[in-house]
């Protein structure tokens, strides 16, 4: 048997497995008890780790300051919107860039961010691709799920600045690339 064995010609049971395994190592291990090499558990991506933070309320009362105002100065001066809503993910950009930094990290107006003084820029990249990102699924969440009765309304696009700018102050408040 065990020449069939060694030759490949009969399939081993669990049992003659486990002694074979015993005599071998001389410790009694069960087939069921080993993780199988094609079930790997999956990990999400290392940049992603930490991305979502609770805000503070110092964190959601500059936000809503921010957000607030950009949002009043649109609705005041409704002209304003066309150019406000090509340049707004770009607040929210430098938003995600600084949330998180420490005063030390953020000297001379934010700026210390870019020196090249030994300390990784890597979420300044993350940031960029979150704010455009965050920019582009928000006007399709925004004009997608807009009903039709308000499409092509005079308000139509205040409401949606509006909407969009909403997105933007929530994802500014949750989202922190910089892990510092």
């Amino acid at each position: 048997r065990l020449n069939e064995r060694v030759a490949g010609l009969t399939i081993l049971t669990k049992e003659a497995r486990a002694q074979s395994t015993f005599e071998m190592e001389g410790e009694n291990v069960d087939e069921d008890d080993t993780p199988s090499k094609g079930a790997k558990e999956w990990n999400a991506p290392l940049w992603t780790k930490g991305l979502i933070v609770k805000p503070n309320e110092e964190q959601i009362k500059s936000q809503v300051k921010l957000w607030g105002i950009l949002t009043g100065l649109g609705l005041a001066l409704p002209p304003v919107i066309d150019y406000l809503g090509r340049f707004t993910w770009l607040i929210c950009v430098a938003q995600l860039t600084f949330r998180g930094m420490s005063a030390e990290d953020r000297d001379r107006g934010g700026m210390g961010a870019f020196s090249s003084g030994g300390k990784g820029g890597g979420h300044r990249k993350v940031a960029f691709a979150l704010g455009f990102t965050i920019w582009i699924a928000g006007l399709g969440v925004v004009y997608g799920l807009m009903p039709a009765w308000a499409k092509g309304q005079r308000w139509t696009g205040q409401l949606a600045y509006t909407l969009q700018n909403l997105i933007f102050a929530t994802a500014s408040c949750y989202l922190q690339p910089y892990k510092g």
